[in-house]
């Protein structure tokens, strides 16, 4: 059993095979460069590309959820 630590999202068994692919492109990023372990982590992926990376809750509510919102050109 593995602890549940943030060093779990660099280890690429921990990730679906046909989900890998984030995982890569994530680290390649200039997030994923500067704070690869940071979290919470949220990532945005659409058409096999990383749209978005960021960390915290102040990551998810200022930056992920008007991404998302503006993505599927939805309201809240």
């Amino acid at each position: 059993m593995h602890p549940a630590d943030q060093s779990l999202v660099l280890k690429e068994e921990n990730w679906p095979a046909d989900s890998q692919w984030v995982r890569t492109a994530f680290l390649a990023s200039d997030e994923g460069m500067a704070r690869p372990d940071s979290t919470p982590r949220f990532i945005l992926a659409q058409d096999n590309k990383v749209i978005l990376a960021v960390t915290g809750n102040a990551g998810w509510k200022d930056k992920m959820w008007p991404k998302i919102l503006e993505v599927t050109e939805s309201k809240a």
